[in-house]
């Protein structure tokens, strides 16, 4: 019995068997959407289950991607196949400092697709702090952004007009940065500056 329950579910959800594939009779968007909750180098992998799903992920709104998974996919060249016209969030967590790089396109690709929310959990040791590229300060798409382990150094002006919440963690930036920040958001609403282990 439980045999056959094992194998009811693998249907289910492959389309294997002959069985009734419900979850891929769901429009791409919705199923973009699942994709969603998932890291993305587990929503990559649903382009394995069948034709139907080879390029649903492609178009997922949401990234995520932790310290091993960023580096395979920079290497898989996975940017060169995500085609989604929008991004909603781009969450990146490593404390590995040849990721850095990788960090710094995928900041790019997500400006492009006018991503919302940008999320780096980064947990660099011997005091290493990641410096954004200067693009990073021009954003007009940007609500929210979390940052940690980051250096604060805008050379220029800030632009980031949509931007509403800002949290920071393990940063540094100085009282003259803060103020040049703070300058180019006019809808800023909410901020969290942790101090821990390093001046704000």
């Amino acid at each position: 019995m439980a045999t056959g329950d094992r194998r009811r579910r693998k249907n289910n959800i492959g389309g294997g068997g002959g069985g009734v594939d419900s979850i891929s009779s769901l429009p791409d968007e919705l199923l973009q959407q699942i994709l969603c909750f998932l890291p993305t180098k587990f929503a990559i992998r649903t382009s394995l289950l069948s034709k139907r799903w080879r390029r649903i992920w492609c178009d997922t709104p949401c990234i995520s991607f932790e310290s091993c998974a960023l580096l395979a996919a920079s290497r898989s060249m996975i940017q060169d196949r995500y085609t989604a016209p929008k991004m909603m969030s781009l969450h990146l967590r490593t404390g590995m400092v040849c990721n850095v790089k990788h960090i710094n396109s995928w900041i790019e690709l997500a400006k492009s697709r006018k991503v919302e929310n940008i999320y780096l959990q980064l947990y660099f040791k011997s005091g290493y702090k990641y410096i954004p590229p200067d693009s990073f300060y021009i954003d007009s798409s940007l609500k929210e952004l979390s940052l940690s382990f980051t250096a604060m150094i805008p050379r220029g002006s800030v632009s980031w007009t949509s931007l509403k919440k800002l949290t920071l963690s393990h940063c540094r930036l100085s009282d003259e940065s803060l103020a040049t920040i703070l300058s180019g958001c006019p809808q800023f609403t909410e901020s969290k500056n942790i101090r821990s282990g390093s001046p704000l």
